[in-house]
């Protein structure tokens, strides 16, 4: 009888299971689809139970199994059944954990879409890289995005923290300070389109990563003052870290 392949790919510098059925469909873990986006897999029958999916799959997803695939490796030496999914739905979970302010799953998905454009242009233009150099460079990319998101979101945590504390209002702090690092406040970027609102990360959905970063910095240091306004917060800040 026909049996799953099972093979170790690297998504991002993570290792996962993919294995290959005898009809030739891939499938994944489904422990290790949450495991990529940092979540539990209680997360994992959440979303196979959302609305949206019922009546669009061929199966029940939420408890498919299959035998267990011995190989060299013997998959951590048992036997157990695995809960797959098919890799539609690994990728549609990822995205539906952006949309729900998962940072890991935002930089694990921001990894692969990149790479999947510099692996199209690369064959366009007839640029050779290796599978290694591809898997670094993505790798890179992930850990590079996931820092700067910790970064902006621990920022603006402790920038909305220090308002609270010293009865500032932190949207009116926060147009200032966009509008001492960009020129314009938060509305007139939203009006011009390079800016989305997200609260979590402080509204600062700039297409300019170094402008993120700098409006991240100006609200560290203006956290950390224990005197002063808001506007002499934000000169003292700015004079910072432009320094």
């Amino acid at each position: 009888m026909n049996k799953a392949k099972r093979a170790v790919i690297k998504i991002a510098s993570i290792e996962v299971e993919v294995f290959q059925l005898p009809t030739g469909e891939y499938v994944m873990s489904q422990s290790q689809v949450g495991k990529a986006a940092g979540v539990q897999g209680v997360l994992m029958l959440r979303f196979l139970d959302e609305k949206w999916l019922q009546g669009k799959l061929d199966k029940d997803y939420r408890n498919y199994k299959i035998p267990s695939v011995n190989d060299s490796s013997n998959r951590g030496g048992n036997n157990n059944p695995i809960k797959v999914i098919p890799i539609s739905l690994a990728s549609a979970f990822w995205i539906s954990q952006t949309a729900k302010g998962n940072i890991t799953a935002e930089a694990l998905a921001y990894a692969c879409v990149e790479e999947t454009l510099q692996r199209r242009c690369d064959r366009a233009f007839n640029q050779i890289q290796t599978e290694e150099e591809y898997e670094r460079e993505t790798g890179i990319k992930y850990q590079t995005w996931l820092e700067s998101r910790e970064f902006l979101r621990d920022a603006h945590s402790s920038f909305v923290n220090c308002c609270n504390a010293n009865d500032f209002r932190s949207a009116i702090a926060h147009d200032k300070i966009t509008l001492a690092v960009c020129g314009k406040t938060a509305r007139e970027l939203r009006e011009l389109e390079v800016m989305e609102g997200d609260p979590k990360v402080g509204l600062n959905h700039i297409d300019d990563k170094d402008v993120l970063v700098m409006i991240a910095r100006v609200k560290l240091e203006f956290s950390r003052y224990r005197v002063g306004n808001v506007d002499e917060r934000i000169k003292r800040a700015m004079k910072a870290v432009d320094n």
